[in-house]
C-alpha cells in the first residue's frame, strides 16, 4: 500500500488550484439537467452528468432523488464521524475543527480514504450554508494533503412534483499529487461521485424507517454542536 507525506504541522503546497463551488443551486453554475436526464430521474435513477469548467475540461455531477425529508438528508451528509462506516472506501473521519453560526456550519476533518492498493490521508473544510440547502468544501490549505487539490459541492431541494422527496445534487473536482494508475484515477473522479449520492439514499432511507417506526420528529433541522 502506498501512503504520501501528509503533514498536519506543515501548510500545504498552495492555496488552492482549481475554482471553488460557490454556494446556490446547480443553475448558478449553469448546470441545467435534460429531458432525458429528468425522465431517468423518474424512472429511479442516478443520474451522472459532465459539466463544462471554464478551463475546459468536465467534472461530473451525479443527481438523484431521494424519498426522504432535507433535515434526513442534511444529517446523513454531515454526520463526518460516521463516514467511516456510511462510505466505501473512507477509513478515517476525523474532526479537529468547528465554527458554527445560524447561516454556516463549518467543519475540518482529516480524511483517509483507500483504493485498490492506495492510500491517501487529506484535510477538508466543509461550509453547510442551511438557509441555501448547500455544501461547499475544498482542502484546509493550511495543512498538507496527499492529493494537490479537491473542490466539491452537495446541494439538496425539494422534489419539483413529489412530496415527501428531495432532488441530491453531488460534484467534486479533484487534483492528484504524483502518478496514479488509471483505474484508481478513474475511480476517485467518476465512480466515487456517482456512488456519493447511492450512500445517502441508502443511509436516509435507514433513518427515516428507524424515525417513522420509532415515532420520532421529522420536520426541522440537524442538531449541531456548539462551536469549538
Amino acid at each position: 500500500t502506498e501512503v504520501l507525506a501528509a503533514d498536519a504541522n506543515q501548510p500545504h503546497y498552495h492555496t488552492g488550484v482549481l475554482p471553488k463551488f460557490k454556494a446556490g443551486p446547480p443553475s448558478s453554475f449553469g448546470f441545467k439537467l435534460t429531458g432525458a436526464q429528468q425522465r431517468a430521474l423518474d424512472s429511479g435513477e442516478n443520474v451522472l452528468a459532465t459539466i463544462a469548467n471554464k478551463d475546459g475540461d468536465g467534472s461530473c455531477i451525479a443527481v438523484l432523488d431521494i424519498p426522504c425529508p432535507k433535515r434526513i438528508i442534511w444529517e446523513r451528509i454531515t454526520d463526518y464521524k460516521n463516514y467511516p462506516r456510511m462510505v466505501s472506501g473512507v477509513t478515517r473521519c476525523d474532526t479537529y475543527k468547528q465554527q458554527n453560526t445560524p447561516q454556516c456550519k463549518r467543519n475540518w476533518s482529516r480524511y483517509v480514504v483507500s483504493a485498490m492498493g492506495i492510500k491517501k490521508e487529506y484535510f477538508v473544510e466543509h461550509a453547510y450554508e442551511p438557509f441555501k440547502s448547500c455544501m461547499t468544501f475544498h482542502l484546509d490549505y493550511s495543512r498538507q494533503s496527499d492529493f494537490d487539490d479537491s473542490v466539491g459541492y452537495w446541494y439538496v431541494c425539494d422534489h419539483p412534483n413529489r412530496k415527501d422527496t428531495c432532488r441530491v445534487f453531488y460534484s467534486c473536482r479533484l487534483k492528484l499529487r504524483g502518478w496514479v494508475p488509471g483505474p484508481v484515477k478513474n475511480y476517485l473522479m467518476k465512480t466515487a461521485v456517482k456512488q456519493a449520492t447511492l450512500w445517502v439514499d441508502k443511509e436516509s432511507k435507514a433513518q427515516l424507517a428507524k424515525e417513522q417506526s420509532g415515532g420520532m420528529r421529522l420536520g426541522g433541522f440537524p442538531k449541531f454542536g456548539l462551536a469549538r
